[in-house]
This record gives C-alpha cells, structure tokens and sequence, in this order.
C-alpha cells in the first residue's frame, strides 16, 4: 500500500472513533448484564482526568521555585560525585565537605586582616616549587603580596625571590644531621636559627614576572630573641634599636605606605634570628618552608611558644604538611609503617595546640619508583604508606590529599619522566619545575571547588539581594 493511502486510512480510523466518543452515551450500553461504555472527547484529548477534576495550576513563581531546587539538587549531587570519587579530591575527617568552611572564610574576611598560610615540606618544595603556585593562585583570588617569611640565611635559592647575606652566620636546623641541633628548642616556625654576633646585611628582590603578588611587599619583619646586648635593625633610613633582656620573641617591623620591590636590612648585636616576613597588612601571604632530607617528625622538638607565638600572631589558618617521601625507602614492613604513621599522628595534634584556629592538610608522598627486575617500578609498600597516613591524619582531625593518586596511582612516575618536557626528574623521585607547577596547579583546582561549594551552600547576602 502507498504511504498516501496508509495516511488517509489512519485519519479515517481517528476521525471514525471521534464521532463515537462524541454520540456515545456517557452512561453506557446495556447489554443484558454488560455495560458498554466509550470514553468521551474531553477524556481522549485529557487523559489526566476531566477538566474538574484536574489538579489546579502551578503559579509561575511556583513553577520556578521547583524548578529551581530540581536544578539545585541536580548540582549538589555534582558536587558530592566529585567529592567521592575524583583523584584530586580531598580526603576530609568523617567525608565532611564542609571541613573548609571556616578557613574559606577567613579568606573572604583577608580584606581586613591578614590571613597565613604555611606550607611545611622536604625538598619537593625547596626554592618556592609548588608552594610560589599555590600562593600566587590565593593572592589571585582573596588579595595579598609578598613571598612570605624567608630564613636569614638562604641555603637553596628560590625561582621567585633573590636574597644575599655578607655574613655566613652559624646555624642550627631541627632537621638533618644530629651536629646542627641547638641546645635548646628553640628554632622558631621555621625550624632554623641563625645566630647573629656581628653586622650583617640581607638584600632581598625578585626574581619573577611583575604581575606575580609576591613581587611587592609594604611590611617587612624581623622575628628574633635571646637578645644579648642592644639589637640594631634598619631598613630605609629606620633605625630600631631592642633591649635585651625581651621573654617574648621580638618582631621589628617596617611598614612603607607605597608597595616595594627591594629591601635592604642592616643588623647588628648579638640574638637568635628566626625568619624575615615580606608581606602586606591585609589578604593571603603564604610562607614556602622547605626541609630537605627531613620526614616531618621533627615538630614536638620545636619549642612550642615559638610556633604557638607565631600560628597567633600571624593569624595562620592553614598549615600544609607534605611528607613522607624521605621515608618511603626504608619502610619495608607493617611495623615500621605503623611507627611512621604515629609519629606523623604525634605531630599534626602537637600543631594543632598551638594552632587552634588553623586547619591541618598533610599531603602525602607522590609515587616514586625503584628499579625492581631492570625496570622503574612504584615502591612496593608506597601504596600501604599512603593509605596508612590517609588514616591517621583523618583521625587526627586533618584533611590528606593523595599526590600519588593524583599523579595516576601505581607507576606513574615513570610516564611523569617521560613526558616532553619532562614533569619529574631522572631520579623518579623529585618533580620538574613543571611537575611541581603541574602538581601544584591540580591541588588549587580541587581546593577553590570546595570554595565553590561553600559559596553554593552559603546564604545569600541582604545586600546582595534585588
């Protein structure tokens, strides 16, 4: 039959059965005990029900308000599926995504008052790597400048700030070898001190691009104590002179009503110095404290007025602790995993008492490889440290965000060295500057999702509102 026909005929069946359900009685056909009955016209183009008995209307405020939380809901999902299961995630105490709310905070509120960050780690982050992207990306988003607290005396230059000294004074690191501990605990929250007992001056400029934030700075402080005679600072033409005799560690501090790009500081006398801090008044400095060789047990030996002093005072609302590949190597059996572990447990709950108000995120190893049969191959217990330290910073109330995960998990090492450009160097162990940028560019990506979530679920506004 052709199409033309096969059409007509469907329109003659449709047009036939509107006639009858437009002169079948509504009450039926009896037949004997049988009712027929036919639906009507309105039931045919209405099959929801009779116009009557329709449920009424949505209002066209209501229609969008549901429409509206359908989407809502829609996002959230979206948010929790990437909190679940994305490599990048963060794995939070109890899988809470609102573990950041308070730290997110005070990065909205840095307008008004300076907020710290600390990035604490071994040589992964030594000249600024990692650490200059993720400060570079806060300032970006919540204001700030400055490359944060640099050591009097600078062992390993940094890719973004130039520093020289005219003296090389003695020093004494809570980390390394056993001959270059101090005495005491007292290191300050860089775990070095440099031991000032001649004149020194410490120029400081940058290194980098001059749209990066760290480039300028308008405050510039010295922290030191156990002053012994009159201390002399000056910077610009000030010149500050400290008593000895201080309890307190002292902060000298400068500020310039106009944004510099280089300072020269001149001292003299006889005190302990603990760090110089380059940064502004308000937003995000972030501080890039590396320490090579060391596995980040190292805290407890820190006397904790130093850190307790600092953390306070420089409103610090966020220590990153990126460990434990120092240790990977020489954990071959569950014990020593285990031993690790606590000891990390030890030092994440002695920073959190003397920093209450900040939040602790221990970043965990990358993978690393060992040649195993002539081939690059991922440590064989890596994957047990990692899910060892997972559970113990997520018990000791700290966030853990998994770099081997990040970077693919079981032998991805390997395809990091071979990438052109490379992303990690030929001892399968330390990242490329790019690796580190790499590395450092995915963790920012996950953290201002989480700010994205918190914006989500955070109330709007009365000034906002129309």
């Amino acid at each position: 039959m052709k199409p033309y026909k096969i059409t007509l005929y469907l329109f003659s069946v449709i047009a036939v059965l509107a006639i009858v359900c437009l002169v079948f009685p509504s009450d039926g056909i009896r037949a004997g005990n049988t009712t027929l009955t036919f639906p009507t016209l309105s039931e045919v183009l209405n099959p929801g029900g009779s116009a009557e008995a329709a449920l009424p209307e949505e209002s066209p405020e209501e229609l969008l308000a549901r429409q509206l939380e359908n989407m809502r809901m829609q996002e959230r999902e979206q948010y929790l599926t990437y909190f679940r299961e994305s490599n990048i995630r963060f794995n939070l105490p109890g899988d809470d995504p609102t573990w950041f709310d308070a730290l997110f905070e005070a990065f909205e509120n840095s307008d008004s008052s300076r907020v710290r960050v600390v990035h604490y780690g071994d040589s992964q982050i030594e000249g600024d790597r990692i650490t200059g992207v993720i400060r570079e990306e806060l300032q970006e988003a919540f204001g700030g400048i400055g490359p944060g607290i640099i050591p009097v005396i600078q062992t390993v230059g940094s890719i973004n700030t130039g520093q020289s000294c005219t003296a090389e004074l003695r020093r004494a690191l809570a980390y390394g070898p056993a001959e270059a501990r101090a005495k005491s605990g007292n290191y300050g929250p860089m775990a070095q001190v440099a031991y000032l007992d001649t004149s020194i001056v410490v120029s400081v400029w940058p290194r980098i691009k001059e749209k990066m934030h760290c480039r300028k700075f308008t405050r510039v402080t010295v922290l030191a104590d156990n002053i012994a005679s009159k201390l002399y600072v000056t910077c610009k033409g000030d010149r500050r002179v400290v008593e000895p005799g201080a309890q307190e560690m002292q902060r000298i501090t400068f500020h310039f009503p106009d944004s510099v790009e280089r300072v020269t500081l001149s001292m003299s006398g006889y005190a302990n110095l603990y760090g110089i801090l380059l940064d502004g008044d308000s937003g995000i400095a972030v501080d890039n404290i590396p320490m090579r060789g060391c596995s980040g047990t190292m805290f407890t030996s820190i006397n904790r007025r130093h850190l307790s002093d600092y953390f306070r005072k420089e409103n610090v609302r966020l220590i990153l602790l990126e460990y434990g590949g120092n240790s990977v190597p020489y954990l071959t059996t569950e014990k020593g995993i285990h031993t690790y572990a606590s000891s990390m447990e030890r030092q994440i709950r002695y920073l959190q008492q003397q920093a209450p108000d900040a939040k602790i995120l221990l970043i965990g190893p990358s993978d690393m490889s060992t040649r195993i049969k002539g081939a690059w191959q991922t440590y064989p217990m890596l994957p047990a440290i990692i899910d060892s330290l997972r559970v113990t910073a997520n018990r000791a109330g700290a966030a853990y965000w998994d770099m081997y995960q990040v970077m693919g998990g079981h032998n991805s090492m390997a395809q990091w060295c071979e990438q052109n450009p490379p992303l990690a160097g030929s001892d399968h162990i330390h990242f490329t500057l790019r690796g580190g940028e790499r590395v450092a560019d995915l963790f920012c990506k996950s953290l201002m999702l989480y700010y994205d979530y918190y914006r989500w679920r955070k109330p709007e506004k009365e000034e906002d509102r129309p």
